[in-house]
């Protein structure tokens, strides 16, 4: 943290009996002023609420403190960014009021809120905002023309991407999408980024499963429609939100495991999903990415597919994404459970860097590239 700004951190819980929340004054979540990215449920006007990861919140405030209303359960976590800098990583089992203090009052500043764990974790509840008594709340610039989706399993999540060493056992506050190799690549790209992604989720077939085929319903392309990733019958209205492109990479959990899925099995449900993707976004570039977990036989599947949109469908927005075999080291590049660590998630985002640059024709953030990029070893 820089030494001209200190922030001090007040974390108190409310507790929900009698008026006790009645006495604050909190700004609904559905004030204009409160900008949010990535797919949350507006219906109650007293509560947003969302559970994929990645999903911010962000505004501009003045004054000499700032509160937060929020409750995540035990397994939720979140990064608390003042101005560009982590001030907290936290949780909120309860219905929680968080409290900051800026070391400048009357200053304008920035804040972003960012959920680091996916939707197993469970539902978040945002209930809004407490500005100071001379403060206010107002709308931040943060805010982009370039848009990204993203479809996957735990490494988009960010799975124990901070977690010491390979063998160290998964916790929920290991996994930080924020160092995801996706939420990097928006970063950089300056995009606006949704990451609908849960881990052990597959194309066909999900993790340890006892079938070669599981449930629809419980499989990536059966929760891609959901406003919430946990409530099956809550359809998003993709009229809210356009990609410019869409990246995917699933197949790992479909043949990490036996029984495999068979091969047309696979394809055909990969093109169904690619097909749906067309409906809900139009004809965006899709990257079909795989990799680093496991390659054969996804990935010969997958680069025979996007050669058939490409060939026989004259689908020429459909790229081949494949990871090289050899992209992380197993000593310093995995964290919890061998996925990728933060270092391994930056390798990711380097290799399919330049490919969605020349395709998109984005230039990216040279600032973030040259900061981010000399961590890797």
């Amino acid at each position: 943290m820089n030494n001209y700004k200190t922030w001090l951190l007040l974390i108190f819980t409310i507790l929900l009996s009698g008026n006790s929340i009645q006495a604050v004054e909190v700004v609904p979540p559905t004030h204009p002023a409160i900008r949010y990215t990535g797919r949350v449920d507006r219906i109650n006007p007293q509560v947003v609420m969302f559970d994929w990861p990645g999903v911010t919140i962000n505004c501009n405030f003045t004054g000499e403190q700032i509160g937060i209303r929020i409750e995540g359960g035990a397994e939720n976590y979140f990064n608390l960014f003042i101005d560009g800098e982590l001030i907290s990583v936290f949780s909120a089992p309860s219905d929680t009021m968080l409290y900051f203090q800026p070391s400048t009052p009357g200053e304008s500043h920035e804040l972003l809120l960012t959920k680091r764990t996916e939707a197993e974790m469970g539902i978040v509840k945002f209930y809004g905002l407490i500005p100071d008594t001379n403060g206010a709340i107002f709308s931040s610039n943060r805010q982009s023309e370039r848009r990204i989706e993203f479809i996957g399993n735990s490494i988009t999540c960010g799975y124990g991407n901070e977690g010491s060493n390979r063998d160290e056992p998964f916790r929920p506050d290991t996994e930080n999408n924020y160092k995801s190799y996706a939420a990097i690549l928006a970063r950089i790209f300056f995009a606006e980024a949704h990451f609908i992604a849960h881990s052990g989720r597959g194309v066909v077939r999900n993790y340890g499963d006892k079938k070669a085929e599981s449930d629809f319903h419980e499989t990536m392309p059966g929760r891609y429609n959901r406003t919430l990733d946990n409530i099956p019958t809550n359809e998003w209205d993709f009229n809210l939100w356009k990609a410019d492109c869409v990246v995917i990479n699933l197949g790992t959990n479909d043949f990490s495991t036996t029984p495999h899925p068979g091969k047309e099995t696979f394809l055909n449900a990969y093109r169904k999903l690619i097909m749906q993707i067309r409906t809900s976004h139009g004809d965006v570039p899709l990257f079909c990415v795989v990799g680093p977990m496991l390659y054969e036989p996804c990935f010969s599947y997958v680069k025979e597919l996007t050669s058939y949109f490409r060939e026989q469908m004259n689908d020429k927005n459909i790229y081949f994404a494949g990871l090289p075999d050899n992209l992380l080291n197993q000593d310093d590049d995995l964290g919890s459970d061998w996925h990728p660590s933060y270092q391994g998630q930056l390798k990711i985002a380097f290799q399919l860097l330049m490919p969605i640059s020349t395709v998109m024709k984005w230039n990216f953030n040279t600032e973030i590239f040259s900061t981010v990029f000399p961590l890797i070893q």
